[in-house]
């Protein structure tokens, strides 16, 4: 399995390269004042979290899934590699998404405290594991091209969802207004039970991509 998952990483490598390029530049942005710093790091975040998807289209062009069910390897080996590259994705972006968010706030830049910054890297990682944990599945399925509109669904049906419980959730007492009332450390804590409900139904994307992969025909 450790193959497989350094597979993943050197036919991303170039793309990774251009993300960390990316999410430098937009860094650079945030410290000149040109982006809110949350902005930023929501935005860099969600789009870095798609990263994994990616792999399904150079799958695709190598013939690749034909080729590794020839190797003595079980699907759950072959699905497994992919979601704990995902995995390893999230937890060096956690990483890095954290140290900028402290620099930004010992720098004095921006107008967001260090507590609002954090907030807005786990709700945006929450949002990016919502995306694979559909978004897996439905590549193994479909494959990565009869499985990209639902990638636009998936991303941006939640941030309407989002606007519009924002615009009209107070008249039907779905308020968020609560969040304002908590402290700020209370608060973080109800935020971080979005990636962690991300991570839960990891779980359950995992076991349906095993099942699609067991019945698929290459």
């Amino acid at each position: 399995m450790t193959g497989l998952i350094w597979k993943d990483a050197l036919v991303m490598r170039k793309n990774i390269r251009f993300y960390v390029i990316f999410l430098l530049a937009y860094f650079g942005l945030a410290v000149l004042g040109v982006f809110d710093a949350s902005i930023v790091i929501s935005f860099s975040t969600v789009i870095i979290m798609v990263l994994p998807i990616s792999c399904f289209s150079f799958d695709e062009t190598a013939k690749w899934d034909r080729f590794c069910r020839s190797l003595p390897l079980e699907s759950r080996d072959i699905v497994g590699a992919r979601y704990l590259f995902t995995l390893l994705i999230l937890l060096v972006l956690a990483a890095c998404s954290s140290m900028c968010a402290v620099a930004l706030t010992l720098l004095d830049l921006g107008n967001a405290s260090l507590i609002e910054n954090l907030a807005s890297i786990l709700g945006s990682m929450g949002a990016g594991l919502f995306i694979v944990d559909v978004m897996l599945p439905l590549c193994y399925k479909l494959g990565p091209e009869r499985a990209r509109p639902y990638l636009f669904a998936v991303i941006f049906i939640p941030f309407i969802a989002l606007f519009l419980l924002l615009r009209f959730g107070h008249d039907l007492g779905l308020s968020l207004e609560f969040l304002n009332r908590l402290p700020e450390l209370n608060a973080l804590g109800v935020i971080a039970l979005l990636p962690l409900a991300g991570l839960a139904c990891l779980g359950l994307s995992f076991l349906i991509s095993c099942r699609i992969v067991d019945r698929k025909e290459f």
